[in-house]
């Protein structure tokens, strides 16, 4: 029969683990530390604009919450694939106007393309929420 604790190994390489990450964070801080001042700001302009967009974009889907009776009421799909793809077009909105400049390359698009289709993920799940909390 197994048991719950993690045992000695376990407790080891988490340790370990945790070490490494956090040697792999120093190494970070020191190679943006060592950096010219505009990569510095281009890097840290980029955290805030993702980060800024992530906020917008966990927070979007809530709104539906003010007119999810009608959409119910409805009584079809449409509605509902109607408000799935404007609240998506909410998102894409809010990261064209956080964007610099377009993706660059194919890993550049295929990221943010990833992006988006979490933030779909995540608009579905948030209305499906609201709809079993209103009843649907």
């Amino acid at each position: 029969m197994e048991s719950e604790s993690p045992g000695i190994v376990g407790r080891i390489g988490e340790r370990v683990i945790s070490w490494v990450i956090f040697g792999l964070l120093i190494a970070l801080g020191i190679a943006i530390w060592r950096m010219d001042p505009a990569t510095r700001g281009a890097i840290a302009s980029g955290i805030w604009r993702t980060a800024s967009w992530l906020v917008i974009a966990a927070a979007i889907p809530w709104s539906a919450r003010f007119f999810i009776r009608p959409i119910l009421a409805a009584r079809t799909n449409w509605a509902g694939a109607g408000l799935l793809v404007g609240l998506l077009a909410l998102d894409l909105l809010a990261a064209a106007l956080l964007m610099t400049g377009w993706p660059a390359g194919g890993w550049g698009w295929l990221g943010a393309l990833a992006v988006l289709a979490s933030a779909g993920t995540y608009n579905y799940l948030v209305t499906e929420y609201l709809s079993d909390q209103f009843g649907g």
